[in-house]
């Protein structure tokens, strides 16, 4: 699951200072996606219920994508998250 957070970090003005910002930002994406996952993990395990962890957590996340992103953005993330996992 390590490969779902796939945005175009290139698409701005290529100068330094934003290819930096743009650089430590996904740096930032990748922590928080990795230690959600460890905690999603864990809850799983404890919980000995990985239907209700997903469930849970896929709520939240289609929920607040659609809120931030869109309706369109949020189901073609989604799609990339499905095809990543049937190609892995």
């Amino acid at each position: 699951m390590g490969q779902v957070v796939k945005l175009n970090f290139s698409s701005i003005n290529k100068n330094e200072e934003i290819i930096h910002e743009d650089k430590v930002y996904e740096e930032k994406l990748i922590r928080i996606r990795d230690d959600i996952e460890d905690h999603l993990c864990k809850v799983t395990v404890n919980e000995n219920d990985e239907l209700a962890v997903a469930l849970a957590a896929g709520r939240y996340a289609s929920m607040k994508l659609a809120q931030l992103t869109g309706e369109v953005d949020t189901k073609e993330f989604f799609h990339n998250c499905i095809q990543t996992t049937l190609n892995s």
